[in-house]
């Protein structure tokens, strides 16, 4: 069962329902032996669900010199049951190997990709923006950074992940041509983390919520690694001066979230 299947009203010459295999991702992304059991420990199926194409939309294409938005993918992973550990609400202790496996599949597949992974009755989606590597203009390259929602329990769906879900309906993208139809879904993402940062509706411009997301994440990320230090540490005058410089990346963290709520 693909759970985004059910959720999306997508029209019917859109379904492609094709299996693609583990050992093809191995061989095309050339992955490491590390990845590569992250790949088979993890992942149970990766499905490509949805093809949207000129043809089959009547979107036109979108090409400059930096971007070929010819048509947009839909691909779902569905997670082993038994390998993957819930430590809380939204959270698994896999959650970083999750976020590898995205950024894999967004790299290996050279077009604009929607991606979600489910787990049981919970989907995380994925969205970032590409372009043309100009090295070499066979790949692709990650326009900025991969961002993600939290995972949604569609039996339990918040008002602010309801509201996604319905700007993420096919009636609900922009159809101009498809970098418009595909930055519908990732403004959509970026408006949702957000209101989930905030707690509710953010009345900002989309590079603006962008912009302090991004900068809670690498805030997040340094404090993770300041309390990973803290919890490794036997000296007490080094445990205040990290505990000092955590609160002080804490407090530089409210003052983003409360520029969302303004």
């Amino acid at each position: 069962m693909v759970l985004i299947e059910d959720i999306l009203e997508v029209p019917n010459n859109c379904i492609v329902d094709a299996v693609i295999p583990k050992k093809e991702v191995f061989e095309a992304a050339n992955l490491n032996s590390k990845d590569k059991r992250i790949f088979t420990d993890l992942i149970k199926q990766i499905k490509w669900c949805y093809n949207f194409t000129e043809d089959n939309v009547r979107v036109d294409k979108f090409i400059d010199e930096e971007r070929r938005y010819e048509e947009v993918e839909l691909i779902n992973i569905n997670l082993k049951y038994d390998n993957v550990h819930k430590i809380d609400i939204g959270k698994f202790k896999e959650d970083d190997k999750i976020d590898r496996i995205a950024d894999i599949v967004m790299r290996f597949i050279p077009y604009p990709i929607i991606l979600t992974i489910q787990y049981e009755n919970e989907l995380k989606f994925y969205t970032a923006h590409i372009r043309e590597s100009k090295a070499d203009f066979d790949k692709i390259v990650i326009d900025g950074k991969i961002l993600s929602t939290n995972w949604m329990n569609l039996d339990k769906l918040s008002d602010i992940e309801e509201d996604f879900i319905t700007k993420i309906q096919f009636d609900n993208l922009d159809r101009t041509d498809f970098y418009s139809f595909y930055n519908s879904y990732f403004e959509a993402v970026v408006q949702h983390d957000g209101a989930m940062t905030a707690g509710g509706t953010v009345n900002l411009s989309v590079e603006e919520i962008k912009r302090i997301y991004e900068e809670i994440s690498i805030l997040d990320l340094k404090i993770k690694e300041i309390e990973k230090k803290i919890s490794q540490e036997d000296n007490f005058n080094v445990k205040m001066e990290l505990n000092i410089k955590a609160h002080s990346l804490k407090q530089e963290k409210e003052k983003l979230i409360n520029e969302l709520k303004r």
